[in-house]
């Protein structure tokens, strides 16, 4: 169930660029949670974007220069350890280099931050209920908005 935020700098990349990225990262998370690419897998893997317009991004108190990425990966408590969350830290700094056309070197990799929320299993909730993890590949297709019944 993954839950990806990037914010990023104005103009960072062209709209099929990020289009693709937001695509990737959603496949890099999932495969990191080892959740099956399926469609029904797909519809709770939800990925945000916002960029920044010139001004609203500051490093320092100046603006960013090259463009910068900031990932928040928001994840159920307990199903990434840590080897998997440096993996995809490191999918995550690659494929977005990518994206931008840019060297993967150290100074291009050290403007792709990546930051982690671990939320409580209770503190998940979908269509108004907790999200059960530990059945969700079960129970996808029976989750019920605006009904008064809980997922199973």
């Amino acid at each position: 169930m993954p839950m990806i935020e990037l914010s990023f700098s104005a103009g960072a990349l062209p709209e099929p660029n990020l289009k693709a990225l937001l695509h990737r990262a959603t496949k890099v998370l999932m495969w990191w949670e080892k959740i099956p690419d399926t469609e029904a897998a797909r519809h709770v893997a939800w990925t945000f974007a916002q960029e920044f317009p010139e001004g609203r991004l500051n490093i320092g108190g100046m603006g960013p220069g090259k463009p910068r990425y900031r990932y928040t990966v928001s994840t159920i408590e307990g199903l990434m350890d840590d080897r998997a969350k440096q993996g995809v830290m490191r999918d995550l700094v690659r494929i977005t280099l990518e994206a931008e056309g840019v060297p993967h070197d150290h100074e291009n990799a050290a403007r792709v931050w990546c930051l982690f929320n671990d939320v409580p299993r209770s503190n998940w909730g979908i269509g108004g209920v907790p999200f059960a993890p530990s059945g969700y590949l079960s129970c996808l297709s029976e989750i019920q908005t605006g009904a008064d019944k809980p997922v199973r």
